[in-house]
């Protein structure tokens, strides 16, 4: 090897590295790696227990879960945006805003759970599986309070900027979960699926938190200490508000999907279209985490908003696109490493969310510098355009085409959604979330 290809070779190697220390790219690709991970081993997970339960089981588990993510997402009145957005300036004060993050979310979601298992046969008769003894409710309640401070712990370690542990965390959970749902299959085959998830998350959240509050939360108080920026009741209040009306909204277009099916199709149609949904939904997280990347770095640095906005799009499409073509090739291959009944109807449904997850990018970009930029209503305006039309739409074409039609509202949803924002932004370039000229001076800055 000459010398300027050696030369060359360890300029590219700084080059990588330099990128990889760079925090909004750093911290997105721990989130993404973290995805990847989740959803490698959510697919075997579902595999695993297509082979160990009955459809019908997975079907009414995968519904189960679905309907406590909802009433978690409830609960969580959205915190866990909050602590991405505001922790990163909270310095000497930031132990107390997590530890008053999870006592809301704790007692908020012990009631939500009792109020849901107590009129259970008029929210939702088809799960009364929940309430077939005492112990299962129980614990149903309580895996809403797990599952909510599991969600705010990924979010406290991301506005830390520490998201590269997220991976390491979900991995355990993920494995736990694995092995859980064999073990549990003889002893609770009509319900073992729900506890295995659920009994994971409490392994996973005890030593995550013992670092952040023995190690990690101590660090940055020590390290922001000249930083502390006051954080107004007010203020955080009224963020709070307006991005816990956008989360309903969002939880809304996934988690109530489940339950819908199961009523118009039955558990079967459900556990066909979870287990694609599941493999899908990791282009959509996938985007989200570097948004959520982009949300802490433009908090920290409003003055390069633009630049760090255009570098975080430009990074999602390169590894959002090619992941996307993937699937909507291997779709049947993956299927059928499931069980033959999940192709018929799964492959098309996993394509159509695929090709989703393209317009879905502008739209998450356009959202997380709406968070920066305290931009409630467009982002309420984005989720209830979601919400509304996925289910609505859903809703619509389950009777005729079955979850197919799930896919198809999908697409339409996102593609309408991100010509509308594309189209608002160009008429209205003074209101953007989004800035559309570049300072060349901050942008060399920032790369």
């Amino acid at each position: 090897m000459t010398k300027p290809e050696t030369v060359l070779q360890a300029s590219k190697f700084q080059q990588i590295i330099a990128h990889l220390r760079t925090p909004l790219y750093r911290n997105g690709y721990a989130l993404i790696l973290s995805t990847g991970i989740t959803s490698a081993l959510g697919l075997l997970y579902w595999a695993v227990a297509a082979k160990f339960y009955t459809t019908e089981h997975v079907g009414l588990n995968s519904a189960v879960i679905s309907i406590m993510i909802f009433l978690s997402g409830i609960s969580q009145i959205n915190l866990q945006e909050t602590m991405i957005r505001y922790i990163p300036m909270s310095g000497t004060t930031t132990r107390r805003f997590v530890i008053y993050a999870y006592l809301i979310v704790l007692a908020i979601s012990g009631i939500v759970g009792v109020i849901f298992c107590l009129g259970i046969q008029i929210w939702s008769p088809s799960l009364s599986l929940i309430t077939t003894s005492p112990a299962l409710a129980i614990w149903f309640v309580a895996a809403i309070m797990m599952w909510g401070v599991f969600v705010i712990e990924d979010s406290v370690l991301t506005g830390l900027r520490q998201a590269l542990w997220i991976p390491a965390e979900n991995a355990v959970f993920s494995v736990a979960k694995i092995v859980l749902l064999i073990g549990l299959a003889v002893i609770l085959p009509q319900s073992g699926i729900f506890i295995s998830w659920t009994l994971a998350v409490l392994i996973v959240i005890i030593p995550i938190n013992i670092l952040l509050f023995r190690r990690l939360i101590p660090a940055h108080q020590t390290a922001t200490a000249h930083q502390t920026t006051p954080l107004p009741v007010r203020q955080i209040s009224k963020y709070i508000a307006g991005n816990y009306i956008a989360a309903l909204l969002s939880n809304m277009a996934s988690t109530l999907l489940p339950l819908i099916i199961t009523q118009v199709k039955g558990a079967e149609a459900n556990a066909h279209f979870f287990l694609a949904w599941t493999i899908a939904s990791a282009l959509q997280i996938m985007t989200a985490n570097m948004a959520t990347s982009l949300t802490v770095e433009a908090s920290l640095d409003n003055a390069n908003i633009t630049a760090y906005r255009r570098r975080a799009f430009i990074g999602i499409i390169r590894l959002v696109f090619p992941a996307g073509v993937l699937l909507i090739i291997a779709a049947p291959l993956i299927l059928r490493f499931v069980g033959p009944s999940y192709i018929d109807e799964g492959v098309p449904l996993l394509r159509l969310l695929a090709l989703a997850a393209v317009p879905n990018v502008y739209n998450a970009v356009y959202i997380s510098l709406s968070r920066t930029r305290n931009n409630i209503i467009g982002i309420v305006s984005v989720y209830g355009a979601n919400a509304f039309l996925v289910l609505g739409l859903s809703h619509f074409f389950l009777p005729t085409q079955g979850i197919v039609g799930v896919g198809e509202a999908w697409v339409i949803s996102q593609t309408l959604i991100a010509l509308t924002l594309f189209t608002w932004e160009r008429l209205n370039p003074s209101k953007s979330a989004l800035p559309m000229t570049v300072d060349p001076v901050r942008s060399l800055e920032v790369d």
